[in-house]
């Protein structure tokens, strides 16, 4: 659970310094409950799969990281579409 914990984490440092103007707080706030939820599932209480995707979601800032123009909700949707590509087949 700790480690479910620092993937939301993880994940709300993705989207910290985005500007509000984008989406509401409402909507930001129902976007990062989703993502949770997201991540709950695909982890199965699978602590190895839970770091795979830890790591999935440090490389994704990597590669494509947060820019002024990603607005909150965008980046939760990718975040979500992330996870998904790569956990979501049961991989």
């Amino acid at each position: 659970m700790k480690l479910l914990s620092r993937l939301l984490l993880t994940s709300l440092f993705v989207v910290a310094a985005m500007p509000a103007s984008a989406c509401s707080m409402d909507d930001a706030v129902a976007k990062a409950e989703q993502v949770a939820e997201t991540i709950n599932r695909l982890a199965q209480d699978d602590p190895q799969r839970a770091e795979a995707m830890n790591a999935q979601l440090i490389e994704l800032q990597q590669r494509d990281p947060t820019r002024s123009d990603h607005g909150a909700c965008e980046a939760y949707d990718r975040i979500i579409r992330e996870l998904e590509e790569h956990f979501g087949n049961g991989q």
